[in-house]
């Protein structure tokens, strides 16, 4: 009896040491996956950019995977349904989700054309006098207003676009 009250107990010690990782775990592993949505993000506005140069389009609409997509000053537009949807190929059609909606119909959920966000860096928050162009990415299961999502913002001014992660409620 004494030695299963000692197995127990160390069980007890053990489950309160281990529970905090395993749930570590999953956090990290959706921070991990919109690092690689944000990398991705990174490298497919580099390459929309050096294929705009390329053809000499700095505003209007490029070829990529078959579809049409908008740049502005040479980088890819912030619209959805006209930029992203078509230059993100991640195996997948990725239809526009409402920015209020749990991400439940895809893996990953988008929305585009956006002013702001709450958790962005207030270094890239858009004004409002500039033009819409925020593309955000969310996990399944999660909404926006989780601060679990990454984004790409073009500001229509000619500096580079931003592209990152917030991870506040991951």
């Amino acid at each position: 009896m004494i030695e299963l009250v000692i197995v127990i107990v160390i069980l007890g010690i053990l489950s309160t040491v281990a529970l905090p990782k395993f749930v570590n775990l999953s956090r990290d592993a959706r921070i991990a996956t919109l690092e690689v949505i944000k990398g991705a993000m990174a490298s497919t506005s580099l390459l929309v950019e050096m294929k705009a140069k390329i053809e000499g389009v700095e505003n209007g609409g490029i070829k990529l995977n078959g579809q049409t997509v908008l740049v502005n000053n040479a980088y890819i537009t912030g619209h959805w349904n006209n930029a992203w949807r078509h230059a993100l190929d991640i195996g997948k059609d990725i239809g526009f989700t409402r920015t209020n909606a749990t991400c439940t119909l895809n893996d990953i959920c988008g929305v585009g054309n956006q002013r702001n966000h709450s958790g962005l860096p207030s270094s890239i928050v858009p004004s409002p006098a500039i033009a819409r162009g925020l593309v955000m990415f969310w996990l399944e299961g999660t909404k926006l207003d989780d601060l679990c999502y990454a984004f790409y913002y073009n500001p229509s001014d000619g500096n580079s676009p931003t592209v990152g992660v917030v991870d506040e409620g991951c």
